[in-house]
């Protein structure tokens, strides 16, 4: 069966269900180990779920469920749990789709990119103020230094394909788009990390880790764009307008420069970082690479399995609470 998803993303994606597992299957007992995984009650290396036949193990997965979840505490003491759900489907569909891209237009991992990777996690180790606290910051949600790692290696191929974006390369949009996507700019044109947790103490010590390494980044543009991925918005850049953000973060966006961050601003989602966007070449480029990421991700052929189709984000997402608080 072939089913449409859709969500906050504008991204939509055909799932070819393996099957839905009946209530009471007998599931083997698996023995995770990360908080996600026990949360979950699966293992978290093994495959959950395919995207156009790539195998996707479950902590990944179940690292965007746990953003997502903590999110929709962070918004409403009601979530929309099935929502939540495809979120989290939706964005790991994301990050499937910039590594088949990069694979069909031959972006290479080098040495050096693995330099780079290795030098990001250093410097996310500073922020934190040492390797054991990052290290505990982010077994909240499910990783250690390998699996953070396989993240930052996303991000840098990202990179890379928005380097194809430019003239002349396999991915630069004709001029007929670039004119479509100036004229869908607007006046004030945005883009935002967002920290967002049922702990409001936590969302908050997250978004002061984000400022604190925007704050004398030698490319300021090209790091925020980079955290974007790692906070909870993954709309990306978007134009101003009625009901793009709660009044206190639009008056923000509006007194900002282009070019300019804003310092930390709370609202109803949490705790956010914005940025003013100017409608040149590189910020339209940027917004032409995410829609072409979005429409290799709604291309794509989902399966997942049932040990996915059991998953209750609900249950999840309070099991997950209180191993936290343990």
């Amino acid at each position: 069966m072939r089913t449409q998803l859709s969500c906050t993303l504008c991204l939509i994606c055909f799932l070819s269900l393996c099957g839905c597992a009946p209530e009471n299957a007998a599931i083997p007992s698996p023995s995770p180990s990360s908080l996600p995984g026990r949360a979950a009650g699966i293992v978290e290396n093994e495959t959950l779920l395919t995207v156009d036949g790539r195998d996707i193990p479950a902590w990944e997965y179940l690292y965007w469920l746990s953003l997502a979840c903590d999110r929709a505490r962070g918004q409403s003491d009601t979530p929309d749990w099935r929502s939540v759900k495809e979120q989290a489907l939706m964005n790991t569909a994301l990050y499937a789709s910039v590594e088949a891209l990069a694979e069909r237009y031959g972006v290479e991992y080098t040495d050096a990119d693995a330099a780079a990777v290795s030098e990001r996690w250093a410097r996310r180790c500073e922020a934190y103020g040492g390797e054991a606290e990052y290290l505990r910051e982010i077994a909240r949600y499910g990783l250690d230094r390998d699996r953070a790692e396989t993240l930052f290696r996303v991000a840098l191929l990202y990179g890379k394909l928005r380097d194809l974006c430019g003239e002349g390369g396999a991915l630069s949009p004709d001029a007929a788009a670039l004119d479509v996507l100036a004229k869908e700019s607007g006046a004030i044109r945005v883009d935002r990390i967002l920290s967002s947790d049922w702990d409001a103490a936590a969302a908050k010590h997250r978004a002061e880790m984000f400022f604190k390494q925007l704050n004398g980044a030698p490319n300021q543009a090209a790091l925020f764009s980079e955290l974007t991925w790692e906070g909870s918005d993954h709309a990306g850049p978007r134009t101003l307008k009625e009901g793009t953000f709660d009044e206190r973060l639009t008056q923000v966006a509006r007194a900002l420069q282009i070019g300019q961050i804003s310092g930390i601003v709370e609202s109803a989602d949490g705790f956010s970082i914005l940025r003013r966007l100017s409608p040149e070449r590189d910020t339209l480029l940027e917004t032409w690479l995410r829609r072409t990421v979005e429409e290799t991700a709604r291309a794509a052929d989902v399966e997942v399995t049932e040990r996915y189709q059991a998953l209750d984000a609900a249950r999840f997402s309070s099991a997950l609470q209180e191993l936290r608080r343990a």
